[in-house]
Order: structure tokens, then C-alpha cells, then sequence
């Protein structure tokens, strides 16, 4: 059976799903405009940027919790 993280989307506040099996890699991201960072979860299938910072969120994805 799938584990699956719960994460934050920064679009819409709302939660997002995340199969730590399904990551390929995380980074940050700044908006040239803003100046915003992001936590970015790079998948097989596309990106997810979340609102938690990038250290938290490799600690959720590594210990699966």
C-alpha cells in the first residue's frame, strides 16, 4: 500500500497528497518578480510547489510521516 505525505500546494492553500516513491527530486524556486521562494516537489509526472520550507519538506518525504 501507496504512504502518502501530506504537503501544502502554495497556489491554493490546500492540501496535497504526495507518493514519496513518485519523487525525483526537490529544489527551491524564486520569483524573479516577487522575490518569493518556493519549495518545489519535482514528480514523474510534473511539479508541486508547497509552502513548507525545503528542509521540511525532505524530512516528510524521507521519514514518510
Amino acid at each position: 500500500m501507496a504512504c502518502f505525505i501530506h504537503l501544502t500546494d502554495v497556489v491554493s492553500g490546500n492540501f496535497v497528497a504526495i507518493n514519496p516513491t513518485k519523487v525525483v527530486c526537490i529544489f527551491t524556486n524564486k520569483d524573479p518578480d516577487s522575490g518569493v521562494e518556493t519549495t518545489v516537489v519535482n514528480l514523474v509526472n510534473g511539479n508541486v510547489g508547497v509552502t513548507e520550507e525545503y528542509l521540511e519538506a525532505v524530512r516528510l518525504l524521507q521519514n514518510g510521516t
